[in-house]
């Protein structure tokens, strides 16, 4: 393949282009979250940063080359090494990581992409009955298996992201509403078990959805059945299997006052940074609660925190922009191509684009849990911006092969 006129005549320039800013926002911020004032200088994860997305840059250009018939037919062999990491990972490494020295690999971010692939495979057969509840049990061990994996490191943030892609990447296989709801039913129930006024919701909304679909007794029986499963485990597991600190940041989510100078710290301070930020921020390297090391996780976890201090509404703002672009890029290549696989791969890498954004963003400001998922292309993380860099080359690699039908 001649790369030169692959890159000149098919290349998404605005999608390359707003990545590239993305990773220029990120690799400035990281500079100034490291900065110190008495020194007068950075610390040195800002040099790891741009090495690591050099190497993200090659990663994303040899996945734009490789033909996507491979990535098709090698779909269930790549969701299954690193399944094998995974389970690796638990015996041999750090339980997330394997350490090679200063290098940390972290196989749950590679199992993203992984599953997405496996996932648009099995959906995208052609013959395959989505009006059938067995059709459903298949994708759903796909992505439980990895759940499980990344639950048991534990990483419950990563375990949620796995979770979420059956959803969006169902409905656009043409999955039916009544089955959607058997799909996210087990989710409500465990919010109602925090929040009891979403049963009145949740009831609404099953009401709605039987008098629209009309089931048959044995898919309604079915779905009552999962539900009160949900209903009797989720009190076990949460005494027994929910680590001390994760039941802490999910109390603390719902009430961060309870635990001001433990788990509610986080998000504390992170509203102060928010706040004091203004309208136009305190300034490049002026950020006080960065500096003074109020804020905690400023590099990765909460590096829009330090975003939305020194550069204000406008900074905040103009990073939301760049995302939002980013998400309709990825929607639009979806939408444009006609190879039923590559489309459904399109819908289950913007999923995780936007969760990993919705999360993040969400958790500095509060309305959402702090679980440790990293903001894309502007936290730092060596194995977290590869894996991004790899979601954006099938991007451009669908774009660019949008009118093939394989």
């Amino acid at each position: 393949m001649n790369l030169s006129l692959f890159v000149r005549r098919d290349l998404d320039i605005g999608l390359f282009t707003a990545i590239c800013l993305g990773i220029g926002v990120g690799i400035t911020t990281i500079y100034s979250a490291s900065y110190n004032w008495d020194l007068g200088l950075a610390g040195n994860i800002y040099e790891k940063q741009i090495i690591w997305a050099l190497l993200g840059f090659m990663t994303m250009i040899i996945t734009m080359v490789i033909p996507l018939k491979l990535f098709y037919a090698f779909a269930y062999v790549l969701y299954g090494l690193t399944v094998t990491l995974l389970i690796l990972v638990l015996e041999l490494g750090d339980r997330r990581w394997f350490n090679m020295g200063s290098i940390h690999i972290q196989p749950s971010e590679f199992a993203k992409i992984t599953t997405v692939l496996v996932l648009a495979r099995f959906l995208a057969y052609p013959n395959r009955d989505l009006t059938r509840a067995r059709a459903f049990i298949p994708p759903l061990l796909l992505v439980l298996v990895p759940i499980l994996l990344v639950f048991k490191q534990p990483d419950l943030g990563t375990a949620l992201v796995f979770s979420i892609l059956i959803l969006p990447m169902y409905f656009w296989a043409g999955a039916r509403p009544m089955h959607l709801f058997f799909l996210i039913s087990p989710a409500l129930t465990l919010i109602c078990a925090f929040h009891p006024w979403m049963l009145v919701a949740m009831v609404l909304l099953l009401i709605g959805i039987l008098f629209y679909e009309r089931p048959r007794l044995f898919t309604a029986s079915i779905l009552l059945l999962v539900n009160l499963a949900v209903a009797v485990i989720a009190p076990y597991m949460w005494e027994n299997k929910l680590h001390d600190y994760q039941k802490r940041r999910i109390l603390t989510f719902l009430d961060p006052d309870m635990d001001k100078l433990g788990a509610g710290y986080q998000v504390i301070q992170s509203k102060i940074a928010i706040g004091s930020g203004g309208l136009t921020g305190k300034g490049f390297l002026e950020g006080t609660q960065t500096k003074l090391a109020f804020l905690p996780e400023q590099h990765t976890d909460f590096i829009f925190s330090v975003i939305c201090e020194e550069f204000g509404f406008i900074g905040a703002f103009l990073v939301l922009a760049l995302f939002i672009f980013i998400l309709w890029r990825a929607l639009s290549i979806a939408v444009q191509t006609k190879n039923r696989f590559s489309s459904l791969t399109a819908i289950g890498l913007a999923t995780i684009l936007l969760f990993h954004i919705f999360v993040n963003i969400g958790m500095t400001i509060g309305i959402m849990p702090v679980t440790g998922l990293p903001l894309p292309f502007l936290s730092y993380g060596g194995s977290t911006l590869i894996t991004n860099m790899v979601l954006i080359g099938l991007l451009l690699n669908i774009y660019a092969n949008r009118y093939e039908d394989y």
